[in-house]
C-alpha cells in the first residue's frame, strides 16, 4: 500500500432511513447486516451471502428516496454491470426486488462485491507522486477500457465513484447508475454527471462517446497530482471555461504527464486517446516516471 493512501478501517454504521432493518433476507440468500452509506439514489448495506458466508454490499433503490418505484437507476446499472466483466469495475452478484416494509412497494436492489476500503476522495492523503498516480491510472483506464468494449459510457467518473481496496490498493470503478449504452445517444440529453468532472460535450449536451470518460479521468488524475480540482470555479465560469480551453497543467509536472493529460483533456473529443492507449501510456510513465509518454 502506497503511503499516500490511507488504510481505511470499516466504516461505522451509517444513519439509515430506508425503512429496512438488520436481518432482513433478500432472495432467501442475502441477509442484511448494517447500513454503510447512502447517496441520492440508493442506500447501501453490508450483508452476508448465506450460500458462501462472504460479505457483500447490497444497494437498495427505494421509493422513500423520491425515485420512481420501477427504479430506472437500478435497471440501468444492472444492465451495465451484466455487460461489463472487468476486475477494475465493481462486480454485480445478483439483482432483484423486495417489498418495502413500510409501503409494500416493490423496491429494486443490487448485490455487489464488497470493496473493503474508502473511495478515492477519502483515501488520498496529500498529493500523489507521479509513479503512484500512474499505477492508480492504469487500473482505472483498464476498467474504462472494459466498459467501452462492452458498449457503455460511465458518464460520471470522479473520485467518489472510485473505490480503493484497503489491503491491495486496487482501484475499482463504481456507481454505474447513469451509465449509458453508446448506441442510445442523442442531441439535447440532460447533462448527467458531476460538474467538476464533466466533459465539454456533456456541458454542450451533444452526443457522447467513450472520450467523455477519458476527459473525466484526466481531471481525476490531474487532481491526484496537483491536490486541487482543475475547474474549481463558480458554476457559470467553470462551465464556460472548459468548452474553450483545457485545464491548467503545473509547470513542474513531468513532461510525459503533461503530454498525456493535455491529450486526455482536449476540448475536442476526437483528439483524446482511447482508454487502452491511456493504459499503455500510464504503464510507460510508471516504469519511467520522468519520461515522455509514447
Amino acid at each position: 500500500m502506497d503511503r499516500h493512501f490511507r488504510l481505511t478501517p470499516p466504516a461505522p454504521p451509517a444513519p439509515d432511513t430506508s425503512g429496512f432493518s438488520a436481518h432482513v433476507l433478500l432472495d432467501g440468500r442475502f441477509c442484511l447486516d448494517e447500513p454503510i452509506g447512502h447517496g441520492t439514489a440508493a442506500y447501501v448495506w453490508r450483508a452476508t451471502d448465506l450460500s458462501s458466508l462472504e460479505k457483500v454490499a447490497v444497494k437498495i433503490f427505494s421509493a422513500p428516496l423520491g425515485h420512481a418505484p420501477e427504479g430506472h437507476e437500478a435497471v440501468r446499472e444492472a444492465a451495465a454491470l451484466r455487460a461489463v466483466e472487468n476486475p477494475n469495475v465493481v462486480r454485480m452478484i445478483a439483482d432483484g426486488t423486495i417489498s418495502h416494509p413500510a409501503t409494500g412497494v416493490q423496491t429494486p436492489y443490487l448485490v455487489l462485491e464488497l470493496v473493503r476500503g474508502a473511495d478515492l476522495r477519502r483515501s488520498i492523503c496529500g498529493v500523489l507522486p507521479p509513479d503512484a498516480a500512474a499505477r492508480l491510472g492504469i487500473g482505472l483506464a483498464a476498467g474504462l477500457a472494459g466498459m467501452h468494449a462492452a458498449g457503455y459510457i460511465h458518464r460520471d467518473v470522479k473520485p467518489s465513484n472510485i473505490l480503493l481496496d484497503s489491503s491491495t490498493g486496487e482501484a475499482k470503478i463504481a456507481d454505474l447508475g447513469i451509465a449509458v449504452n453508446k448506441q442510445g445517444q442523442r442531441d439535447g440529453q440532460p447533462s448527467y454527471g458531476s460538474l467538476s468532472y464533466m466533459s465539454p460535450e456533456q456541458i454542450r449536451r451533444t452526443p457522447l462517446t467513450s472520450a467523455t470518460d477519458i476527459y473525466s479521468l484526466g481531471l481525476v488524475l490531474l487532481e491526484c497530482l496537483s491536490g486541487v480540482r482543475a475547474f474549481d470555479l463558480p458554476q457559470t465560469e467553470t462551465m464556460a471555461a472548459r468548452t474553450v480551453r483545457g485545464p491548467e497543467l503545473p509547470a513542474a509536472m513531468p513532461t510525459g504527464w503533461r503530454s498525456l493529460l493535455a491529450a486526455m483533456t482536449s476540448v475536442l473529443p476526437e483528439e483524446r486517446p482511447t482508454a487502452e492507449q491511456c493504459r499503455l501510456a500510464l504503464a510507460s510513465l510508471c516504469r519511467r516516471p520522468s519520461a515522455v509518454a509514447a
